[in-house]
């Protein structure tokens, strides 16, 4: 298969430590197999470890790789038992840039807090100098402090409080100091320019470097049933705590409320948590949108959720199966593509690694909190060399807390844009 042009103008160039800022469906993995020489590690995934995606397209192209890939939680367990190495790859990169802006205080000092990932990518950097280094992502730095986390890791000497001054400010809440993002224009700006001037990153989306179909986005506003609204007003009435109240107002939104009941025996404790369901207009639409596309991939926050509509779908008759955290069938997306009528419902956060590209329509029946989720959520259909048009659903309740985080993601679109822009 012929390289795009972006790949051979990347490949010509032979950059050895480079973050690939580049869109989902143009073609990360090759690229990062093509530039790999001698012994190479992939960290990617559990899916793509699973579906070994990575030593596949390196025999589909022809590459002949000493190739070792592994899981972030094998690379966190082991990575100081495993042996250096030419090439280093990280896939889905921004997982591994696990920087807090807020600190913690540790012997009377002020201490960065960081994720064991991080961390352990950090110190087998230090140790081995790889030759070369490739942190592949389409969303790369959600974050401004993804931003100082990845060029920790490339070398770069920032100065973290002065970074933090510059991109966030402080809040106190009682005793306890957070630290805000600054999310004006010129904030974004200058994260940009550091990202692709400082670290030297190749950026872009798929439509700047191929003519992509026309991608249809309809918001779908639906209402709240009668059983909802009083399960709603209940909850007002008799839940003080602010952020429990809004985590239960968003599940009612959906049609779940996850319940948790403490159980004693003697001096031990058991906590067990239980379903209540209710009926919802979202799963009438999406019954209404089987009948019209057969094979869909459908998201949603919950796991609960995931079920319901999974149960829902199979009882009207559709081919219908979850992807979530509790499932344990790598291979689900893989055996999709074969089948011609087959419906995935996957949670929000389960939106990288694989691809479902026969599939021509996505239904966000609830999203995550964060950006990343379900900007890859989108590029599980849309890849460079299976260019059609889709259509992308996005259900949402009017008026709610379900509404407020669709708004917030979907305005997170203007960031990653100036970041992914060539």
């Amino acid at each position: 298969m012929e390289l795009y042009d972006h790949q051979k103008a990347i490949i010509d160039d032979d950059p050895k430590r480079v973050p690939l800022a580049l869109g989902t469906g143009t073609g990360k993995t090759r690229t990062c197999l093509e530039l790999a020489e001698g012994r190479t590690l992939v960290v990617c995934l559990k899916q793509g470890r699973d579906d070994k995606t990575w030593e596949e397209n390196a025999e589909k192209f022809e590459l002949i790789i000493n190739l070792k890939v592994i899981s972030k939680e094998d690379f966190r367990r082991d990575h100081k038992k495993l042996p250096p190495c030419d090439t280093l790859i990280f896939d889905e990169a921004h997982t591994i840039l696990g920087v807090n802006a807020t600190t913690n205080i540790q012997k009377g000092k002020e201490v960065i807090h960081k994720s064991k990932l991080f961390d352990a990518a950090l110190w087998y950097i230090e140790k081995h100098q790889p030759t070369r280094m490739y942190f592949a992502s389409a969303t790369m730095i959600p974050l401004p402090m993804k931003l100082w986390a990845l060029a920790k890791l490339f070398g770069k000497k920032w100065d973290f409080f002065k970074f933090r001054q510059e991109f966030y400010f402080a809040k106190q809440k009682g005793w306890k100091t957070t630290w805000m993002q600054r999310k004006g224009i010129n904030e974004k700006e200058r994260l940009a320019s550091l990202f692709k001037s400082n670290l030297g990153a190749y950026a872009g989306r798929l439509q700047d470097f191929t003519d992509v179909p026309e991608q249809t986005h309809h918001t779908k506003y639906v209402e709240l049933t009668g059983d909802q609204k009083e399960s709603i007003k209940k909850a007002k009435e008799t839940i003080t705590d602010m952020s429990s109240l809004r985590a239960k107002l968003r599940q009612i939104e959906n049609g779940i409320q996850y319940t948790y009941t403490v159980e004693k025996s003697g001096k031990d404790e058991k906590i067990s948590k239980s379903v209540e369901k209710y009926k919802n207009n979202k799963l009438d639409y999406i019954l209404e949108k089987a009948e019209e596309f057969p094979k869909m991939l459908i998201f949603a926050d919950y796991t609960a959720q995931v079920y319901e509509i999974v149960d829902m779908l199979k009882k009207a008759g559709y081919d219908a199966v979850a992807r979530t955290g509790e499932t344990n069938n790598p291979n689900i997306f893989k055996e999709s593509e074969l089948i011609e009528n087959r419906i995935v419902v996957a949670q929000a956060r389960i939106s990288a690694g694989y691809e479902f590209k026969t599939c021509p329509c996505v239904i966000f029946a609830s999203k995550s909190n964060a950006y990343v989720d379900y900007d890859q959520g989108i590029g599980r259909v849309l890849r460079a060399d299976a260019l059609k048009k889709n259509l992308y659903i996005h259900l949402v309740v009017k008026g709610g807390l379900d509404e407020q985080c669709h708004k917030n993601i979907m305005d997170g679109e203007d960031f990653q844009e100036m970041i992914m822009s060539k």
